[in-house]
């Protein structure tokens, strides 16, 4: 089959040029997306007539970019190649899937990478960071980490460079480890490693990753400011919707509780609180029950603190145009996130009222769960088979301890495994009282934050008339006060906690100076906090002031 070439940038402004800079352009990236595409045409329709054009796209980059050792400067390709060789089988996918993620990182004698020998190519110096060709996200001339062609894959020990690129990386190399069988070993611990590193060192309590502006990602481990001014708390929303896509692979492999835990709070703090609610458009009422509204407004950064007068609002469009499309594949991909199944077990990841259907040993199996999660704990879930089957339920680590249900069953890793022989209902009931949340020490934070069942919870300046940045929490548990309407979503848990407020004055004759040996004083009186869900944040009035972490006293 004869390759051909499909890019409109290039093929307007130029064909010569293509495959010149895969670094910094988006040439294979875009192919990716063109992949993905085929394999969703394909689901909905059953043609494979875009397939066989990326097929083509394929062939010719196997034969002009392999050669010379090259890879995408932005991953996405690898993900789309799996997709197709998951419905064709054919193995030029997998392999060209393979090369990518094995190649990426790999040095030859002179201790340069792809990207070194492409530059020279180019007539460009990578050792040299000036002229056109260094770019402001880069720490320094050569700093691969940024698209984590540092070092192969296999040989990496911490989570680094640009987030979005590291979440596509690690899930096409998941998705790799699914396909290839037991001589991809080495790059399973590598993304089970990398993961770990994540979630445990480098994520907020939003389920947001990449701190630091600059790079669009990761800085160093326990780096997690609240602030986006000064260059921190990046928080893509692309970010965390690649961290979701990661932690689905993660589940095909293993039914842990900490996948899916973080998968439900990356998808219900900072994905969902990325859109705005006052679109007209509808949301599919599966995504979050009582949700009515889907924006036309959205976040590309979700900081976890904004200042009073210093508003972080939703944009109607971006320049680059990454974040809404891909909420609005989420939307899509609801019923993978929820559902799976393997063998005889079918898993519950999420708790969105639905209705699914599986094959079990051949025979239907229907499963319909109820629930007014995230509002309300109770979940009831009805399954209907005529084959004995196992349902694996996950129980959120936040209820581990205080949870009731009308089944028992066998805990492994955070799953409820339940054996089932004949049609049932069974309940589960996750106490959604809020509680006080705390930091590792290494966060440096003497700070607390509030959290309600899955929702983490936020103080905005519109519900508290005072300056949350000088805001100290003084009680020793936080209350549900009411039920609240926020931007056309009804029955919002309003949650409370006592707090003490600073001084406003510094030190010195004028009250100006920065630095004093006495420790301020107190405004007078206690003060009554009032929190709402982070991901309705900015939804009102108000005049922008919003903290995740409020102080400690």
């Amino acid at each position: 089959m004869i390759g051909r070439y499909i890019n409109s940038y290039y093929t307007i402004l130029g064909l010569q040029n293509r495959f010149t800079n895969l670094r910094d352009m988006h040439e294979l990236y875009c192919l990716g997306h063109l992949a993905e595409a085929a394999a969703a045409h394909h689901l909905l329709t059953g043609s494979k007539d875009l397939i066989a054009v990326v097929r083509r796209m394929v062939d010719l980059v196997r034969k002009i970019v392999v050669p010379k050792g090259g890879y995408p400067g932005h991953q996405e390709l690898e993900i789309g190649l799996l997709r197709l060789y998951d419905i064709t089988k054919e193995r030029v996918f997998l392999e060209s899937a393979e090369y990518f993620i094995r190649e990426r990182g790999t040095r030859d004698a002179k201790d340069e990478i792809y990207f070194d020998r492409e530059a020279f190519a180019r007539g460009v110096d990578p050792y040299e960071h000036l002229g056109t060709e260094y770019k402001a996200w880069f720490r320094k001339p050569r700093d691969y980490a940024y698209m984590q062609a540092h070092t192969p894959l296999a040989e990496q020990t911490t989570i680094e460079g640009h987030s979005v690129r590291a979440m596509y990386y690690l899930t096409a190399a998941q998705h790799y480890t699914l396909v290839s069988g037991t001589e991809s070993k080495d790059i399973e611990d590598a993304v089970v490693r990398l993961f770990e590193n994540t979630v445990r060192k480098k994520m907020y309590v939003t389920g947001g990753i990449g701190s630091v502006t600059q790079c669009e990602g990761f800085g160093p481990e326990y780096h997690l400011p609240d602030l986006n001014e000064g260059g921190g708390c990046y928080s893509e929303t692309c970010a965390s919707f690649a961290l979701i896509i990661l932690c689905e692979r993660m589940l095909r492999a293993e039914l842990k509780g900490l996948y899916g835990d973080v998968m439900e709070r990356a998808l219900l703090n900072c994905v969902l609180g990325a859109v705005g609610m006052q679109g007209k458009s509808s949301i599919p009422a599966a995504f979050v029950q009582g949700l009515q509204t889907i924006g036309d407004s959205f976040y590309y950064e979700n900081h976890l603190a904004t200042r009073s007068g210093h508003p972080h609002e939703r944009s109607k469009w971006f320049d680059v145009a990454c974040c809404p499309p891909n909420i609005a594949k989420l939307i899509g991909l609801l019923p993978t996130l929820t559902y799976s199944v393997e063998g005889k077990t079918c898993a519950i990841h999420l708790f969105i009222g639905s209705s699914f259907t599986a094959q079990v040993d051949g025979q239907d199996v229907v499963i319909n769960m109820q629930t007014d999660y995230p509002w309300q704990g109770t979940v009831t879930i009805a399954v209907q088979t005529s084959t004995p089957m196992v349902l694996a339920i996950r129980i959120p680590s936040w209820a581990a301890n205080s949870y009731t249900s009308s089944t028992q069953g066998n805990i492994r890793n955070g799953y409820l495994h339940t054996e089932i022989s004949s049609s049932t209902t069974l309940t589960f009931d996750f106490p959604m009282a809020p509680r006080l949340v705390y930091s590792h020490p290494a966060l440096r934070k003497d700070e607390v934050a509030v959290m309600r069942g899955p929702l983490v919870y936020c103080a905005e300046s519109v519900d508290n008339d005072f300056d949350l940045e000088r805001t100290y929490i003084i009680s020793s548990h936080v209350d549900e006060v009411k039920e609240i309407e926020i931007a056309g979503v009804q029955n919002v848990p309003l949650v409370k906690v006592g707090g003490r407020v600073r001084s406003r004055d510094g030190f010195g004759e004028n009250g100006e100076e920065l630095y004093g040996e006495e420790r301020p004083g107190w405004e007078d009186g206690e003060r009554e906090v009032l929190l709402v869900p982070y991901f309705l944040r900015m939804n009102r009035d108000g005049c922008g002031g919003m903290r995740v972490w409020l102080k400690d006293s």
